[in-house]
């Protein structure tokens, strides 16, 4: 778990990270940034339905998660508001905490 927890701070600070290079030095690495947070997306969604599989689907907190995603692709589909794409950073925000959580009360 705390190796999910470790990849999962590379993933989330890899498109800050570039953001930041790109506010900087490049603005085209700002580009670089947002698209890497495809990848960081999609790295926590199979994150996320992994570790409810793995729960026996009772972790409720992971289940929130889930749902939240698929409000988010429901939302996204139709109604396509410019306001929705606030949710993917909660959702990541949620997840990373769920992950943390998990990480610290994991035996060794």
């Amino acid at each position: 778990m705390k190796n999910i927890n470790y990849m999962n701070y590379a993933m989330v600070g890899i498109p800050l990270f570039l953001i930041g290079v790109g506010w900087l030095i490049n603005p085209d690495m700002i580009i670089s940034g947002l698209l890497f947070t495809i990848v960081t997306d999609a790295f926590q969604l199979i994150v996320g339905i992994g570790l409810f599989i793995d729960s026996g689907y009772r972790d409720s907190y992971l289940g929130v998660y889930l749902i939240g995603v698929a409000i988010f692709f429901a939302l996204w589909i139709f109604i396509a508001q410019t306001w929705i794409i606030a949710i993917p950073p909660l959702l990541a925000l949620y997840l990373s905490i769920i992950i943390f959580t998990k990480a610290k009360h994991a035996k060794p």
